[in-house]
C-alpha cells in the first residue's frame, strides 16, 4: 500500500467517524400549561383602628398579590375571603364590610361588600384568559367595622382567609 492509498484509507475512515461522534438529531418539546394561581398576604395581621371621630368606626386594609392564568376559553378564577366570628361581646361579623381594589387582571368587589362567617366572598373576579404580571400583582382589602356602644370593652380578633382559584 502506498502512502497515499494509506492516507486515503485514513481520511475516509476519519470521514465515516465525524458524524457518528458529532450527529445531530431533533427531539420534540411538548408541554401543557393549565391554569394557575398563587396568593400572599403582605402583613399577617391587619389592625383596624378607631376613626378620629367618637363611634365613628373603625378601619383598616389588608395588602395582597398575587399570581394567576386562566384557560383561554371559558376560564374563570377568583379571590374570596371569609372570616371567623369576633368572639363573645365583641363586634359583630354583620358589621364588618370591605372595599377592594386590583389591577386590570380582575374585577375587585363591588363598593361595600359585607363580611361572612358561613360562606367566602369574592374579593377579585377573573374571567376567561386572565394573566398577572410575571411578578405578580397586587391589591387590597380595606375593612370597615362599624363601631356599636353594644360592644364589650377589650381586644377582639377575627381570621380572614383569602382563598385564590384558576380554572
Amino acid at each position: 500500500m502506498t502512502k497515499r492509498s494509506f492516507l486515503t484509507v485514513i481520511a475516509t475512515a476519519a470521514l465515516a467517524i465525524v458524524p457518528a461522534a458529532f450527529g445531530a438529531d431533533t427531539s420534540a418539546l411538548n408541554v401543557t400549561v393549565g391554569p394557575e394561581a398563587t396568593f400572599a398576604s403582605a402583613f399577617s395581621a391587619t389592625t383596624l383602628t378607631a376613626a378620629d371621630t367618637k363611634f365613628g368606626g373603625f378601619a383598616g386594609t389588608t395588602n395582597f398579590t398575587y399570581k394567576i392564568r386562566t384557560t383561554l376559553s371559558g376560564g374563570t378564577g377568583a379571590i374570596t375571603v371569609q372570616v371567623s366570628t369576633f368572639g363573645t361581646g365583641g363586634p359583630a361579623v354583620a358589621d364588618l364590610s370591605y372595599t377592594c381594589t386590583a389591577p386590570s387582571s380582575g374585577t375587585p368587589c363591588g363598593s361595600s361588600t359585607p363580611a361572612s362567617t358561613g360562606t367566602a366572598t369574592n374579593v377579585v373576579a377573573f374571567g376567561a384568559d386572565a394573566h398577572s404580571a410575571d411578578t405578580g400583582d397586587a391589591g387590597t382589602a380595606v375593612w370597615a367595622l362599624v363601631d356599636r356602644t353594644g360592644v364589650q370593652t377589650g381586644s377582639y380578633s377575627s381570621t380572614a382567609t383569602f382563598t385564590i382559584s384558576a380554572l
